[in-house]
């Protein structure tokens, strides 16, 4: 089933207007509309799926992240990306985790990064929402299916690539401020429709990922969102190495080939090379937010 909005998700705000059209190029090659709101600069797919019918648009083998496929060449190459970034990742917990109570990582998928936190020493737990992801997840700790099987005590709250997913961010970040301890942190990744690679690769930018990503934040959406719920921003850190994995992708989107060839991987490596270059600071393919609750 369809839904339309009429009003922004995150403010409110009614007037907004049709930044892109794109499609579903890894599952259904439906068409579907991004608008952007004249006030807070959010995105988000509209009209869009229904939270109860999307189901089917993640069960199919290219969303690679509810599984740990390393049969191709390209689930190689995301397994291999996905181990540095593990090890980036545990750092930005590090630098805000003081053993004070737990670490929450939502939407864990298959647990690499709960295995890589429990590893650590951190007493941590997940939330998956997809069974067969869950199933996986679930010999690295415990994993709930939702955030009302998580107590109190949460120090620290991970999502990587999770926010774009979710329907009802203001009822899932008031579920957040319930558990988290006074001070704990909020550290969020997103991909980033204001980077180059996004305007490059346009409607065939791999990270629209529409219909399961219902919304696409920019900085300035994130910061509107996050303040309503007692966040502040206190650090945004580039994720350069999804500049190389999305590029990639939008490649073979935009060649309307879906045999990955040799030619494919240059072109893609090279604009996110370029993608990386033009970024400066941190305007790269994806970001994280780390937030503070107050």
């Amino acid at each position: 089933m369809i839904e339309s909005l009429h009003n922004c998700p995150l403010c409110g705000e009614t007037d907004s207007e049709l930044a892109i059209q794109t499609v579903d190029y890894s599952t259904s090659q439906e068409n579907f509309e991004v608008h952007k709101c004249f006030k807070c600069d959010h995105m988000f797919t509209n009209p869009r799926i229904t939270e109860n019918s999307v189901g089917p648009y993640y069960d199919n083998p290219n969303y690679i992240s509810h599984t740990n496929e390393q049969k191709t060449l390209f689930g190689r190459t995301y397994q291999f990306l996905r181990g540095i970034n593990l090890r980036r990742k545990l750092s930005y917990v590090d630098s805000v985790f003081s053993s004070k109570g737990l670490v929450l990582d939502y939407g864990c998928g298959t647990g690499q990064f709960l295995e890589a936190l429990v590893s650590s020493g951190k007493e941590s737990i997940g939330v998956e929402i997809n069974k067969n992801a869950r199933k996986a997840a679930e010999q690295f700790g415990k994993v709930f299916p939702s955030i009302d099987g998580v107590n109190d005590g949460i120090e620290v709250i991970t999502m990587w690539h999770v926010l774009e997913h979710v329907y009802d961010v203001h009822a899932l970040l008031l579920e957040f401020k319930k558990r988290m301890l006074k001070g704990g942190f909020l550290i969020v990744a997103v991909p980033n429709p204001e980077s180059y690679d996004a305007r490059h690769y346009h409607k065939y930018w791999a990270a629209w990922d529409v219909p399961i990503h219902v919304h696409h934040y920019t900085e300035n959406s994130i910061k509107t969102l996050m303040s309503k719920h007692g966040f502040s921003l206190e650090k945004v850190i580039p994720m350069k190495m999804d500049s190389y994995y999305i590029s990639l992708l939008s490649e073979l989107y935009k060649s309307k080939d879906q045999k990955r060839r040799i030619n494919h991987w240059f072109k893609g490596a090279y604009m996110g090379f370029v993608s990386n270059l033009r970024a400066q600071k941190s305007n790269t393919s994806s970001k994280i937010y780390v937030l503070k609750s107050n």
